[in-house]
């Protein structure tokens, strides 16, 4: 005779209610994830392949193997194994998985007053994850519902986070106890499928909660460039918010269904690890204006009664009114967070698309203009022609909204390093740090205008609050290293390099340039040798090292490295910055200046941002030719 219940360890499984049990307390349980716990169970010290298990648990439909392995990992969680298992359910390496603690079989009945819900301030029983959805369910998806759901439930989301942070004195959080939470990292929202759609909504809802979160100084918020990378399903949220320094992590998983959807969204205090507070939002989507609208007026009304009307303000504003033009934008920003030349032109499309549909659609210019100017760093596109397309973009943003903090720093980027307008440069990345001080790209670029013009203390205290934003930033730890070279702290700058290198292999590079201020040439050309061991395409690097070794007598090293740079220049693959380095170490004062007025004609880039920082201009700066160039750019000598 069958038994009702099996028990291992602190676990119950009792077939009748189909539940989960341990200690006598229900644990939350999709049907789906149960079932593939009776499975295994049932077939408990057997390999049990992953064609049968499947075959077993979705008799009637066709499934994707990602579904099956979602509800091992969901079960994982619930049963508080480590990620990849090892103690109740064992992976079998290609074949499928197999149930290996003790098992008991019995038929007592349990009291009724054991059947009690979860407590929801036990952090270890709270959901985290959802089962996932049948391949054949996923695909009654369409679009519009995509969209839907990404500004309706954005708005739970949004105002369940920001009513932790207002107030404790809310349903949610009155359990909550601890130090108060001062920043926070919101992660990309997991799909529970493989669907490219799926994915795209869950970066872009983290997107938009950023963007509006951002506009709360009780708290500082992480930017999507510090947060990307963490999109992994089983991404431990803890390790990621100590990675990025942050008190709290908002996390997420979306489950879709025709037009039905369902977040679970939970914020987890990263000193214990402890789940601040968990909400499960279930909802039936057909026009994503009004779905929004509706959410976020219940949810302010039953848990910030406080709330500003500025808040609800910032909280309720719509972007754009077209659901379409606002799925293209989401496609747009997951392309241009993959930072390569391919997405980026995607995400160009993606936001020129965007814009046919809405062409008041401020977020989409904005994003068009941080890929154009992705693409000219990285010499993908001449300045002649990305720099007019950045400038407009930015520009229309802003005619269409002035609020926007991102715009104003793209377009305080192309004044200042692209047309020398020094004095209108300042006053953008001012007027973005007035609408969004814990904007951590606006510190890290007012950071790079200050080192150019030589405001170097100044230029280091907005480098460190950069990072202190977006600390796993390369760039960001790049102007803090040369900020500190331009203020003369060079042995800071080696220590804050040395501690991010293994991090960040090219500080290795960074440190490079210190050693070079120090008159130490035999240590840079080490350090520079070994980030070309990392990245041979290191242009600065490679033309950094051959001034050190023409000045440690290596001159025929140097002049291979010159041949090179000369022919990259002709195919607009390297700037006249670079030749003119090399010159500097060949001691040629003449040649050194004549490639220096030619990065001056093209506005080179480099050449704002090293010619009052760069060590190897040492041997010119008594030139009076030096001055001159200084002041034609505008720059104090």
């Amino acid at each position: 005779m069958t038994k009702r219940f099996y028990q291992f360890g602190h676990f119950r499984i009792d077939k009748v209610n189909h539940v989960l049990l341990r200690d006598g307390k229900v644990l939350p349980l999709k049907p789906k994830v149960f079932d593939t716990l009776l499975v295994l169970v049932e077939a408990r010290d057997r390999v049990l392949d992953k064609d049968e298990m499947m075959s077993r648990l979705w008799p009637d439909a066709v499934v994707e193997e990602s579904n099956l392995s979602q509800n091992i990992y969901l079960l994982r969680k619930v049963l508080g194994e480590a990620d990849h298992g090892g103690v109740f359910i064992e992976t079998i390496p290609k074949r499928g998985y197999r149930f290996v603690a003790s098992i008991s079989e019995f038929d007592d009945e349990i009291p009724k007053d054991q059947l009690r819900p979860p407590e929801a301030t036990r952090p270890d029983e709270v959901p985290s994850q959802l089962p996932a959805i049948a391949v054949h369910q996923q695909t009654r998806r369409t679009n519009l519902v995509a969209v839907a759901l990404a500004l309706g439930i954005v708005g739970v989301v949004t105002l369940v986070a920001l009513s932790y942070f207002r107030s404790r004195s809310d349903s949610v959080s009155k359990t909550v106890s601890g130090p108060p939470v001062k920043s926070i990292a919101i992660l990309p929202f997991k799909p529970l499928s493989s669907d490219a759609n799926d994915q795209v909504l869950g970066l872009g809802m983290t997107d938009t909660l950023i963007i509006r979160l951002n506009h709360f100084r009780q708290f500082e918020v992480r930017p999507l460039t510090a947060v990307r990378e963490f999109d992994s399903a089983n991404q431990d949220a803890v390790a990621a918010g100590r990675k990025l320094k942050v008190d709290a992590v908002l996390d997420g998983t979306i489950q879709r269904d025709g037009d039905q959807i369902r977040v679970n969204v939970r914020l987890v205090q990263v000193s214990d690890g402890s789940v601040l507070w968990a909400e499960k939002i279930d909802e039936k989507a057909t026009n994503s204006l009004e779905v929004q609208d509706r959410i976020s007026e219940r949810v302010a009304r039953e848990m910030v009664p406080q709330m500003t009307g500025e808040d609800q303000k910032l909280l309720a504003k719509h972007f754009t009114e077209n659901a379409d033009a606002h799925r293209l934008y989401m496609m747009g920003r997951y392309h241009w967070s993959k930072t390569n030349p391919d997405d980026w032109n995607k995400a160009i499309e993606y936001f020129n698309s965007a814009i046919e549909r809405d062409p008041n659609y401020a977020l989409a210019y904005t994003g068009l203009a941080d890929c154009y100017l992705s693409i000219v760093a990285d010499s993908l596109l001449a300045k002649s022609e990305a720099i007019p397309k950045a400038k407009e973009a930015a520009m229309t943003a802003l005619r269409l909204d002035d609020t926007l903090a991102e715009a104003h720093v793209s377009l305080g980027r192309i004044k200042a390093f692209y047309d020398w307008d020094w004095t209108g440069g300042e006053s953008e990345f001012k007027r973005a740090l007035e609408l969004n001080s814990n904007s951590g790209d606006a510190h890290r670029e007012y950071a790079a205008y200050l080192t150019s013009i030589g405001r170097s203390d100044e230029a280091v205290a907005e480098a460190l609050r950069a990072r202190a934003i977006d600390p796993l930033s390369n760039v960001t730890n790049f102007q803090v290293a040369w900020a500190l070279i331009s203020a003369g702290r060079y042995d800071d700058a080696i220590e804050e390099s040395r501690q991010v290198v293994a991090m960040l292999p090219t500080a290795h590079y960074w440190m490079c340039n210190a050693y070079l201020a120090k008159g130490m040439n035999q240590q840079a050309a080490a350090e520079c040798e070994t980030m070309l061991s990392i990245n041979k395409g290191h242009l600065m690097a490679k033309a950094t090292l051959a001034y050190a070794s023409a000045s440690l007598g290596r001159e025929d090293n140097a002049k291979k490295v010159l041949v090179e740079f000369k022919q990259l220049f002709k195919q607009q693959q390297a700037s006249p910055y670079h030749v003119a380095m090399v010159y500097a170490g060949l001691r040629d004062k003449d040649q050194a200046f004549t490639w220096l007025d030619e990065a001056y004609r093209e506005h080179s880039r480099p050449l704002v941002n090293g010619l009052k920082v760069n060590p190897v201009w040492g041997n010119l700066r008594s030139d009076p030719r030096f001055t001159n160039l200084l002041h034609r750019m505008g720059l104090p000598e």
